[in-house]
């Protein structure tokens, strides 16, 4: 049930004085190591739903990227850089940062492995966390402090399409009477230099062909990265602990594409020849002051109070040119965008009796993001150059007040209950456009419950209800059009936002059987169900001869799935195997919108299915080496009435060897992408008028990265 959100107070101030929501930071003093078998005890125990990426699983394939580390996680998926949970991403899937909710501006991409502990991937909803998670949320713990001294360094290279790839790292840590320290640094370069091929046709509704042209692209980028995550941590003498954690990225792209087009049959687009290039420096800065305080025996109050700042520049040029190589425009944008937050949180955990564990908290967060973009037309054959100044301000302000309870009901019975009222506004304002204000508020109940059956030691039944929210997005709220260079059409149009967007409920369901065995093992089946409301789909329409897509709600969808889970020690079952661990996992996924007509009327092209196969080799103590194997399938998926896309089967084989001369030594190569298949994208749009068709075909590419690591 919506309800308007109360004009927000001004509590910033006694944000300093509440309790803080729960996050990473609560966690005991000493440091500690989650392995694979701690991990696997972790997701048993615990009431919530929660698998857990340890330390060991994000290095072992020496990966550059989180997304490449996730996409080998149960469940888990990616479509273009972006990480999805039951295949869903514009934003049905949560990213936290330590337990919180991501800064506006975040990329995923721009945080190397080395700077985190751990990640959590939570498939339902909790009453501590956001419940902005339709899909689930996957958290990433930054690296913590050391139980001692702490050195190591890493060194490598990697080569893929034809590029090479350097990286290295550094990390510090101590603990001392009182204090502890770490310090992780990370620098990285990569690149990549992808062709690709477009088919395009149009036919009339006799299925005449009346157009058909092909455009050839080769797009190089490039990636400088360098990455900070320092960490303080104190112990005073009464108990009490403060910890300040940082997170500085700075990162450098650079783009040069080229595109040309042939057309056979019909007319050309108006700049057949064309290339564009771009550099953008982005940097982010997080910090992250907590304070904890224990209430005798059975009471602990945090608190935490953080401020984000993004920043992004970008310099942009495009030349379009005629079939014969004639310039006729050139378009030069510069750009940037800056993302301001301050955050704070506090919970009071007190445990009573009867087992259980009391939760009363909050969070809240202003966020400022000021947008700004230059835009100079010149047409080389002749004609009034043009110009266009856009700039924009957006004020998000949030406020959640929650509280949970976690009991013992009988030894074999475990339950969490919680609710949470989550409120926010939001105030845009710019040059081309005038204020537009947003208010909601979201009553979000949620419970869970944990049921071992009687003399079943290794077993486990979960069961989860929990309403969620999707909320729109400040580009999709802003009233501003964003053109696209060339080639504008049904398959290629503008897009708008629309100030006039709602959130989107949801009511999910969620069930798993569990079984843990050996030292290790543990194998998962589970299902999930998830109605939506106001669900927000594409009206595509035309205006003045141009195409323009738009976002509005309309209507309900429903989705559904089912898991598997499987990893385990072949030891397990035969004592006198090979050394080695097998790990499986698939996914299948359903939805249904119901303002788009089938087949294919899935939730924001939602991935149907998702598969991994995976073997790790112990061969001695110091020499190990593995493979996965990653499959994600595509097929239709219908936008509205008469536009749909398709995708192609994505295959993905990734392998690694590591060696370790000694116990400070280790030695690893790794290998992505090894089947370098070709990714396609179609594009569809029919009505009365006749059909039009876009084909896009990307090269694949294996590369190799050969990284050695020291410990001092």
């Amino acid at each position: 049930m919506r309800s308007a959100s109360p004009t927000f107070p001004f509590l910033f101030l006694p944000m300093l004085l509440l309790p803080t929501a729960a996050c990473a930071e609560d966690a005991p003093l000493q440091k500690v190591e989650i392995s694979a078998a701690s991990g696997v005890l972790q997701r048993r125990d615990g009431t919530a739903a929660k698998i857990i990426v340890s330390r060991d699983d994000l290095v072992q394939y020496g990966d550059s990227s989180l997304a490449a580390v996730l996409k080998r996680q149960p469940g888990v998926s990616v479509v273009g850089g972006e990480v999805r949970l039951r295949g869903l991403g514009a934003g049905y899937t949560q990213m936290l940062i330590n337990g919180d909710p991501a800064p506006p501006g975040f990329s995923i991409e721009s945080v190397a492995p080395e700077m985190i502990e751990r990640i959590e991937i939570l498939r339902s909803a909790t009453a501590e966390y956001s419940m902005q998670a339709v899909a689930g949320s996957i958290n990433v713990v930054l690296r913590k402090g050391a139980s001692g001294a702490e050195r190591e360094w890493k060194l490598g290279a990697g080569r893929g399409d034809g590029r090479w790839q350097p990286a290295a790292s550094l990390r510090v840590a101590d603990k001392l009477p009182g204090f502890a320290y770490a310090l992780t640094g990370a620098l990285e370069r990569t690149a990549d230099d992808v062709a690709g091929r477009t088919i395009e046709t149009a036919s009339d509704p006799a299925g005449t062909l009346l157009a058909r042209r092909a455009t050839r692209t080769r797009n190089a980028s490039s990636v400088n990265k360098a990455s900070l995550t320092p960490r303080l941590h104190w112990t005073l003498d009464n108990g009490d602990t403060i910890t300040w954690q940082g997170l500085l990225d700075w990162y450098r792209t650079g783009f040069d594409g080229v595109a040309s087009e042939t057309a056979w049959l019909g007319m050309p687009t108006a700049y057949p020849r064309n290339g564009a290039t771009s550099q953008a420096s982005v940097f982010s800065a997080r910090n992250d002051v907590n304070w904890a305080h224990a209430l005798g025996t059975a009471g602990k109050l945090t608190a935490r109070l953080g401020a984000n700042h993004n920043r992004r520049d970008t310099d942009y040029a495009f030349h379009g040119a005629a079939a014969d190589g004639t310039p006729l425009l050139l378009r030069g944008v510069v750009s940037d965008a800056i993302d301001d937050s301050v955050n704070s949180s506090g919970k009071y955990l007190g445990r009573l009796g009867g087992g259980h564990a009391l939760s009363v908290g909050w969070d809240g967060s202003l966020i400022r993001r000021s947008e700004s973009r230059r835009q100079r037309d010149t047409y080389l054959a002749g004609g009034a150059p043009y110009a266009l100044d856009e700039d924009y301000t957006a004020d998000v302000r949030r406020l959640a007040l929650y509280v949970q309870d976690e009991w013992d009901l009988t030894p074999r019975l475990q339950m969490y209950a919680g609710v949470r009222w989550e409120g926010l506004q939001t105030a845009t304002e710019g040059r081309t456009l005038s204020e537009v204000r947003t208010r909601a508020g979201v009553w979000s109940p949620v419970a869970q419950l944990l049921w071992k059956p009687p003399q079943q030691e290794r077993d486990q039944l979960r069961l989860a209800l929990a309403r969620t929210y999707k909320a729109p997005t400040t580009r999709n709220l802003v009233p501003r059009r964003y053109t696209v260079n060339n080639g504008n059409g049904a398959n290629n149009p503008d897009f708008q936002g629309n100030p006039d967007l709602r959130p989107e409920l949801a009511w999910g369901l969620d069930a798993a059987w569990e079984s843990y065995f050996g030292k290790s093992g543990v194998a998962s089946l589970s299902a999930y169900a998830r109605r939506i409301s106001d669900v927000t789909v594409q009206r595509l329409f035309q205006h003045g001869g141009i195409w323009t897509a738009s976002p509005f709600n309309n209507g309900t969808a429903t989705l559904r799935g089912i898991e598997m889970d499987v990893k385990f020690p072949v030891r397990t079952w035969w004592a006198q195997a090979p050394d080695i661990d097998v790990r499986a996992n698939a996914g299948r996924n359903w939805s249904s919108v119901a303002a788009v007509p089938g087949p294919g009327n899935r939730l924001a092209s939602q991935v149907p299915a998702t598969l991994n196969l995976g073997l790790d080799y112990r061969l001695s103590p110091g020499m190990s080496m593995g493979g996965n194997l990653h499959v994600q399938t595509g097929g239709l998926a219908r936008l509205d009435a008469h536009a749909s896309s398709h995708a192609g089967v994505r295959r993905t084989l990734d392998a690694y060897a590591l060696w370790q001369p000694d116990a400070k030594t280790r030695v690893r190569l790794s290998a992505a992408n090894l089947l370098h298949q070709q990714q396609e994208q179609g594009l569809s749009y029919v009505d009365e008028v006749g059909r039009s068709d876009s084909l896009t075909s990307l090269d694949g590419s294996a590369s190799l990265r050969l990284m050695f690591e020291r410990s001092l």
